[in-house]
């Protein structure tokens, strides 16, 4: 998605956010070469990807340890 860049395309809202996290901001911006607003938009969009690679990783945690009991039971024979 295209973030629009005409002033009258965007919405202006204002944020209050603990200065550690703004610290984090500002600094995972200059790291990537962005002003701090692109930051906190590229990290909103990321967001459910980052959830859904959460979900995975934890069903793949869960079936190795199936993988594992189902092993361990079939050594016990």
């Amino acid at each position: 998605m295209k973030i629009p860049r005409k002033q009258d395309e965007l919405i202006r809202i204002s944020l209050r956010v603990p200065p550690e996290i703004h610290a984090e901001l500002l600094a995972a911006a200059k790291y990537n070469g962005r002003f701090l607003n692109d930051e906190v938009l590229e990290r909103v969009k990321a967001k459910p990807v980052l959830d859904r690679l959460d979900a995975l990783l934890r069903e793949n945690a869960e079936m190795k340890a199936m993988i594992k009991e189902m092993h361990d039971l079939a050594s016990d024979k």
